[in-house]
């Protein structure tokens, strides 16, 4: 049996459409449902514990249900973007700390309540805060073998640290029970932590890109193999990673068997090392109306949050005389090393901008929601990548940037 304690909220993305009750909670409980009996300790408003209930039957997972005065949404524009919270019957108030004594315990920080205090052998913690992290090491709780997770931007903000061999110096001097670390850094992979070790594991290339939740799956499933099943801590990550990624993949939960029995399809695996950071993305699209601005806005942000340099007409070059813009765009295409192009209502200078690039022979990825199929023809024939939603195409953007290292 595994205990499991996290959150239980309603979650709603417009791009792709999602609308579902998990929470980082909820959704690890449904993912080791298949693999092990699961007991999942939460918060429910009285409005929402129907959901609750609901979710318990069709899971098959028993639920411990902690009183709560609020209810909590999260609301994502695309599976990249961070999260709208909201409260919609009152302002958030901490409520009663949970307390729990088991053997193998995963569990995720709550917006409801502190960290609980755990007695067990085996615990799997993941803060899930940027902004404020706290550790479970440090709160009167008994554990014998502890594994923390959380992505290295939460790691920075916890130690005030750079780079993740500090950060994980850091943890291991403040923790004298902490047996292993993991930071998770997105398309970068993982790094693992323990025995004074630092192991990193690749990403997996998968064909679409789901965000919402894959850290939480990677720890469910991290956990499951650790605690449960006692492989090392690198095999056990490696495990949770092939997991994710038929998780982003398919949006699919729980978790089959059959994923580490090789039974499935399975995804080439990707190294993509900080060199990415010296090459640049020409980012093509129109700019010349609120919608058109705010997607090439976003593209710029979301490219730029794994590190690589984008070179952005708009921002790069701007408006002027056509003979200045022309051939500045063009130099901007000649010195990166890929171009990513927003195509939606086929764009007569972002079309143009491609077949440049394609003469270049230069990498093309296509962002383009209404393709008309017909007119792709020469893309496809080119080579170019396509997509049709929004964080695959800028995570295939990264992959080819690696490919070009």
């Amino acid at each position: 049996m595994i205990d499991i304690i996290g959150g239980f909220y309603e979650e709603l993305c417009l791009y792709p459409q999602w609308n579902h009750f998990f929470g980082s909670g909820g959704r690890a409980a449904v993912a080791l449902s298949k693999l092990d009996k699961i007991v999942f300790h939460t918060y429910a408003h009285k409005d929402s514990k129907f959901n609750l209930d609901y979710f318990s039957k069709i899971y098959d997972i028993e639920t411990d249900a902690h009183n709560s005065t609020v209810m909590v949404k999260f609301e994502y524009y695309n599976s990249l973007s961070n999260p709208r919270i909201h409260t919609f019957n009152s302002t958030l108030v901490q409520q009663k700390q949970i307390t729990i004594k088991a053997d193998t315990v995963i569990c995720y920080g709550m917006l409801e309540a502190p960290n609980p205090i755990i007695d067990a052998d085996y615990v799997i913690f993941d803060p899930q805060s940027e902004n404020d992290p706290s550790m479970i090491f440090n709160n009167g709780s008994t554990i014998k073998h502890l594994s923390i997770v959380l992505n290295v931007e939460e790691g920075k903000k916890y130690t005030n640290k750079e780079f993740v061999e500090e950060i994980a110096q850091c943890f291991f001097e403040q923790s004298n029970i902490l047996e292993v670390l993991i930071l998770k850094d997105g398309p970068f992979g993982a790094h693992v932590f323990y025995n004074n070790e630092h192991h990193h594991i690749g990403s997996y290339g998968t064909n679409h890109v789901f965000k919402i939740g894959s850290g939480d799956v990677f720890v469910a499933i991290y956990g499951y193999m650790w605690a449960k099943e006692k492989l090392p801590p690198l095999e056990a990550a490696k495990q949770a990673s092939l997991a994710t990624a038929h998780y982003c993949n398919s949006k699919v939960l729980p978790i089959d068997n059959n994923i580490f029995t090789n039974s499935l399809p399975t995804f080439p695996a990707i190294i993509v090392n900080k060199e990415i950071f010296n090459k640049t993305i020409y980012l093509a699209g129109p700019f010349f109306t609120m919608a058109e601005r705010w997607l090439i806005e976003e593209a710029k942000y979301q490219l730029q949050k794994f590190g690589a340099k984008v070179f952005s007409p708009l921002h790069d070059v701007g408006y002027g005389e056509p003979n200045f813009v022309t051939q500045a765009d063009l130099k901007g295409i000649d010195d990166a090393n890929i171009l990513y192009a927003v195509l939606d209502d086929y764009d007569p200078g972002t079309i143009f901008e491609i077949g440049y690039a394609i003469a270049k022979q230069k990498p093309v990825v296509i962002f383009i929601e209404n393709k008309v199929v017909i007119n792709m023809t020469l893309f496809e024939g080119s080579g170019c990548v396509i997509e049709h939603d929004f964080a695959t195409s800028i995570y295939k953007t990264i992959w080819e940037v690696a490919k070009t290292l």
